[in-house]
């Protein structure tokens, strides 16, 4: 009865496991559809296995024997589907020659099993004793069978599960040695390794099954090491070092060896001195374990804070790292920080950064090889366009030799790598305007740039856009104010940035803003972003922070805000997106207040998202009123996942209707009494010039502030008015 339960818990597990696979493909480049098809090819085995179990100790023995047959002609198939999956791995395409042998082999199998004169099977039970017997007929008759005593069933299995897969195992093997790639090469040797562990733990059931008959029932388990072998093999796409092996090993032995073999030993010890007081070897048991724990635990932590042995999975502390740089430090700490980061995680042994230097050239803003510094060389414009428009940002130079989909523009990019003596790079773009790249050399190791790099890259891009839009933008000479240290960038760029935004050309819609900073630059903006002809993007708000980091961050915001509309046409997940750029990539207590609305022309609907906007009015005509509409809000940068507290709202606007939004400087204000300028006053400005143009009516607002105040603004102060017209003023406007 207990190997049918083992049995059963087996199945359950792969098919559980075989879910796990499955929900990791997606996100991964590497083809596991196959591992998923034989990890529930595997599990229906130990299900039929557990059936045939559960049918020998309460059914008739023809429908036992019936099951068992289907159990071992399954388990041929299997081995079968496992061989030709060796054969042609890790790239190689099923043909019609592969499916012929392997249903050949699937019928002489299932002839054994079934047909073979004497009985492949003629017996399958569970005697009184808990044995597990399988009888099968001689395969020769006479002298020989009687000397040999091999069976049918026994040459069955000899067969399929020990020759056909060794002899697979030496066909791939030869074709791996003839394999110029390393990647594939080791990808086989694998493979072949989790074959012969199969073999192996085969073997070792084998023969304990004749001290033990009832194991002859987890035979297939045997198969467990091939699959996860097979899995491991699919997924590497890193050469094994020497470095990297020894690194494997020191981990194993502290995580799981020790902590495993000490507790083996205590029980080992303890139960002869405690066996009869259960309860207290239990107790002191659980104790010992918790102790082995929390010591496992500190000497990890320990390990892994010194870097004593690191492993290639280095993700979390590569990103913290990237994101702790601080941009308000000298340049060559920046750029010296940057590199020291890309080397000891990435094991890079250059950095490059190119930017567009505006008269269709590459220049090095960055080098770690010095003599790249004063180089530039031309940029390929279809090049750019193509890995865009497949929206590829991370390029490494295996894909670029192998992928059909950059064939038309494969010799301009090996060229680049050529160019940039590289082995992988990032590129930095604004929508679809080029800034940059980030330029990694080989791998000190050897190693290639693997699908893990690849993923940690992709995971991390925003935080690469804000390196190369900083080296672009502020480490160029050719853009940079140079009043002193502290000024990396003029007012007038951050000025012409700002006001770079795309206007509405309808003539429903009219259009004001007034953007004032304190401190001649700032962190407020506002931007209009064009979807379609009829869909736009407004967005108003404020970073947090004063003068020149402030406005930084702003320009950073504005650019990447583009960049993600490039990718997704969702509303709500662009705002999550925002906010996690916010809260992982810009500076530690940056987060930003403010709306974001879209506005669909066609059916004079504004959708919007409040993100701590101060305020936001709608004045209607039809009703001569104005009210607030903004609702809650909720900042962005605060928490890591915005989705649950952000809602996307709508209004329907009709001709004469009006959208003012602003800032927290505009209300909050304050005159020399101590007044607030408040929310009242602003109603009053647009119920009072409500037949002004939008440009008028932001300006007569803020005019308004002046005389209130009378005095230096405190704060900074951005209006946004948004005005359907009327079909008389759409005469005016005409």
């Amino acid at each position: 009865m207990v190997f049918l339960v083992l049995n059963v818990i087996i199945c359950i597990s792969l098919i559980a496991f075989s879910f796990t696979i499955d929900s990791e493909k997606k996100s991964q480049t590497t083809n596991t559809a196959m591992i998923v098809n034989s990890t529930l090819f595997l599990a229906a085995l130990f299900g039929l296995m557990a059936i045939t179990l559960a049918l020998c100790f309460y059914a008739p023995q023809q429908l036992a024997l019936t099951v068992g047959k289907l159990t071992y002609l399954i388990m041929g198939w299997y081995c079968i589907n496992t061989c030709i999956f060796l054969y042609l791995f890790p790239n190689r395409e099923k043909e019609r020659k592969h499916y012929i042998v392997q249903w050949i082999l699937n019928i002489i199998a299932f002839f054994l099993i079934f047909f073979v004169k004497g009985g492949g099977i003629s017996n399958i039970s569970i005697t009184y004793d808990n044995t597990f017997q399988i009888a099968s007929g001689l395969l020769f008759k006479g002298p020989i069978g009687r000397s040999l005593m091999l069976t049918i069933f026994d040459f069955y299995i000899y067969s399929y599960l020990f020759f056909i897969p060794i002899f697979t195992c030496l066909m791939v093997l030869v074709r791996g040695e003839n394999t110029d790639s390393i990647i594939p090469r080791q990808k086989i040797n694998i493979a072949v390794m989790g074959v012969f562990a199969t073999i192996i733990v085969m073997a070792f059931i084998k023969v304990s099954s004749v001290y033990q008959p009832m194991l002859r029932s987890l035979f297939v388990v045997g198969f467990i090491p091939e699959l996860f072998v097979l899995l491991a093999a699919e997924r590497n796409n890193e050469i094994w070092d020497k470095k990297l092996v020894v690194n494997a090993g020191i981990k194993f032995i502290f995580t799981y060896l020790i902590p495993s073999l000490t507790i083996a030993l205590f029980f080992m010890l303890s139960w002869p001195i405690y066996s009869r007081n259960k309860v207290l070897f239990f107790v002191l048991f659980i104790i010992q374990c918790c102790i082995i724990f929390a010591l496992w635990y500190i000497v990890n932590q320990f390990i892994d804070k010194k870097g004593l042995v690191r492993d290639s999975r280095y993700a979390q502390a590569f990103s913290e790292e990237i994101a702790a740089i601080n941009f308000q430090q000298d340049s060559t700490y920046i750029t010296s920080k940057l590199f020291n980061i890309f080397n000891k995680y990435v094991d890079s042994s250059s950095l490059k950064v190119v930017v567009d230097s505006g008269d269709g050239f590459f220049e090095y803003a960055y080098s770690s090889v010095p003599e790249d510094e004063k180089k530039s060389f031309e940029i390929h414009s279809e090049l750019f366009d193509k890995l865009m428009n497949i929206k590829k940002r991370v390029i490494f130079k295996e894909f670029a030799q192998k992928d059909s989909s950059v064939a038309p523009v494969r010799s301009d990019l090996l060229n680049l790598f050529k160019q940039t003596d590289s082995d992988a790079f990032i590129m930095i773009s604004e929508g679809h305007r080029l800034i940059g790249l980030i330029t990694l050399g080989k791998k000190f190791s050897g190693n290639l740039y693997n699908e893990y790099d690849l993923k940690v890259f992709n995971n991390l891009y925003s935080n690469f856009f804000v390196i190369g839009y900083y080296m672009k933008n502020i480490l160029n000479e050719s853009v940079v104010g140079t009043v002193n240290k502290e000024i990396k960038m003029s007012a007038q760029i951050i000025t012409s940035i700002q006001e770079n935004m795309d206007r509405i050309k309808n003539e429903k819609y009219d259009i004001g803003y007034r953007m004032v900073p304190a401190r001649n630059i700032g962190g407020e903006f506002v931007d209009i972003i064009r979807l379609t002809d009829t869909r736009y993007i407004y967005i108003i708000g404020s970073l947090s922070g004063k003068g020149i980091a402030a406005s930084m961050n702003m320009v950073i915001m504005k650019s990447i805000i583009r960049t993600f509309l490039a990718e997704t046409s969702d509303f709500k997940l662009l705002i999550q997106k925002v906010n996690t750029f916010i809260k992982e990539s810009l500076p530690k207590g940056v987060f930003f207040s403010g709306l974001f609305g879209l506005m669909d022309l066609t059916s004079d609907t504004m959708y919007y998202i409040n993100c701590g906007a101060p305020v936001l009015f709608l004045y209607t005509r039809a009703y001569n009123n104005v009210i607030e509409i903004q609702g809650d809000g909720y900042i962005l940068g605060f928490v890591d996942d915005i989705s649950k507290y952000i809602k996307v709202k709508k209004v329907k606007l009709a001709p004469g209707d009006m959208v003012f939004a602003c800032t927290d400087g505009l209300i909050e204000t304050k005159s020399l009494r101590g007044e607030k300028f408040g929310k009242s006053r602003i109603q009053n400005e647009m119920m009072d010039n409500s037949s002004y143009p939008a440009d008028k009516i932001a300006q007569f607002a803020y005019e308004s502030l002046g005389q209130f105040t009378s005095t230096q603004l405190e704060d900074d102060i951005t209006i946004f008015m948004l005005k359907y017209l009327s079909s008389e003023e759409k005469e005016v406007k005409q």
